[in-house]
C-alpha cells in the first residue's frame, strides 16, 4: 500500500525508506510489543513464588517491610494504568483514632469506679436476733455464775475475816516466833501442815498427809527445803512423826503434857490454807465429840478451818501445843467447826507401841 509524502502530498512508494532509518535496531521496538502483550490482560493472575509467601508471613506476623518503590505524594503508587493502583498498606505504628481511644478511656474508667464502689460499699449487716441474743446473755450468765462457785468453794468470802485476823495476830512477837516453826509437808499428792517439835528436825503431822510415802519433802518458812522420813505413823488417830536427816538449831514448838482446856476457853493455830502460808488464827474450844474412823473422842472448836490446815499446831495461852488440826465438821447443833486431836492421844499411842 502507498502512502502520503507528507511534504508534497504524494503517493510514496511502499519500498522508499528514510536512509537514516535504515541502520536503526529494531529491539526496542519488540521490547515495546512485548510489553503491550504483558498489559494486554492488566487483571490476570500472577503465579507466586516461594519468595512471596515469605512477604506474607512476615506482613502476618507485624514485620514491616521495605518498600521496592516508593509512593506519591498522594500515598499513591504511581503506575500508567489506573487499574493497577494500589492503596499503600496500613501502618501498625499509625496511631489509633483519637475517639475511640476516648471511648476507651471512658469504658475503663466506669469499670473501675464501679469496682471501687462494689469493694467500699458493705451489705447493711443484719444483727442477731432477739432469740440469738437471749441465748448469748443464757451463757454468758450461766459461765459468771459458774465461775463465782468456783471462786467461792476455792476461797470462801469468809476467808477475808481470817486473813485479816492472820495480819492483826501476826503483829504479836509470840506469834511471829511459832509461825517460823510451822512447815509444809509437800508430797507427790498435794502438800499439807506440819510443825517442828525439836531442834533436830522432829515434825508432827497428820496421818493422811504423808499417807503412802515413807519419805517427804520439808519446806521451812524461810523457803529451806530438805527430806524427811516418816518413822511414825498411827492412822487410827490421824498423826504421824518424821525425822529430818541432818538437820539441827531449828525452831521448835513445845508439846503440851497434857490436854487440861475446858468449854470456852481460847486458842489459837497455825497452818497454810487455801494456798497461803504461815496464816494465824483464833477460835474458841467447844468440846468433845466422836467421829467415825477414829478409836478415841476429838475436840470441836469454832474457828476457821479450810483445806490445807491439815497438820497445824493447836496453841494455848501459854503458847503450849494442846493439838493438831485433822478436819472440818457440819454439826447439827454447832454448825461447820474444826477438829483436833489432842495431844494425849500421841502420848497414848506412843505408850502402846513401846
Amino acid at each position: 500500500m502507498d502512502r502520503l509524502d507528507g511534504r508534497h502530498g504524494e503517493l510514496e512508494p511502499e519500498e522508499k525508506k528514510d536512509a537514516r532509518l535504515s541502520g536503526k535496531d529494531d529491539s526496542r521496538d519488540r521490547a515495546f510489543d512485548e510489553e503491550l502483550d504483558d498489559k494486554s490482560d492488566p487483571y490476570e493472575e500472577d503465579i507466586w513464588e516461594p519468595d512471596d509467601w515469605v512477604v506474607w508471613d512476615a506482613i502476618a506476623e507485624g514485620d514491616v517491610l521495605e518498600e521496592e518503590e516508593d509512593p506519591g505524594e498522594d500515598g499513591y503508587y504511581n503506575y500508567d494504568d489506573p487499574a493497577d493502583q494500589q492503596l499503600p498498606l496500613a501502618d501498625p505504628k499509625k496511631p489509633e483514632d483519637p475517639e475511640d481511644e476516648e471511648i476507651r478511656r471512658l469504658v475503663l474508667e466506669a469499670q473501675r469506679e464501679a469496682l471501687l464502689k462494689e469493694q467500699t460499699e458493705e451489705a447493711p449487716r443484719r444483727g442477731p436476733s432477739f432469740g440469738t441474743k437471749a441465748m448469748i446473755w443464757i451463757i454468758a450468765l450461766t459461765m459468771v455464775v459458774s465461775t463465782f462457785a468456783f471462786v467461792l468453794e476455792l476461797f470462801p468470802l469468809s476467808a477475808v475475816d481470817f486473813l485479816r485476823t492472820s495480819s492483826q495476830l501476826s503483829q504479836q512477837e509470840t506469834v511471829q516466833a511459832q509461825k517460823e516453826s510451822v512447815v509444809s509437808v509437800v508430797t507427790p499428792d498435794g502438800s499439807g501442815t506440819g510443825f517442828i517439835i525439836s531442834e533436830d528436825g522432829t515434825i508432827l503431822t497428820n496421818h493422811h498427809v504423808i499417807e503412802g510415802y515413807d519419805r517427804v519433802s520439808v519446806v521451812l518458812s524461810d523457803d529451806r527445803r530438805f527430806m524427811a522420813d516418816v518413822t511414825e505413823s498411827y492412822p487410827e488417830s490421824d498423826m504421824a512423826v518424821l525425822e529430818a536427816e541432818d538437820e539441827s538449831g531449828l525452831p521448835s514448838l513445845e508439846l503440851a503434857d497434857a490436854y487440861r482446856l475446858q468449854e470456852g476457853d481460847p486458842v489459837t493455830f497455825i497452818g497454810n490454807p487455801l494456798s497461803f502460808r504461815g496464816v494465824a488464827n483464833k477460835g474458841n474450844v467447844i468440846g468433845p465429840v466422836q467421829v467415825s474412823g477414829l478409836d478415841e473422842p476429838v475436840i470441836m472448836m469454832e474457828a476457821p478451818v479450810y483445806r490445807g490446815n491439815s497438820g497445824s499446831p493447836v496453841l494455848d495461852s501459854d503458847g503450849l501445843v494442846v493439838g493438831i488440826v485433822f478436819a472440818t465438821l457440819n454439826h447439827e447443833e454447832e454448825g461447820t467447826v474444826g477438829l483436833f486431836v489432842p495431844v494425849d492421844e500421841l502420848y497414848r499411842q506412843r505408850q502402846n507401841n513401846e
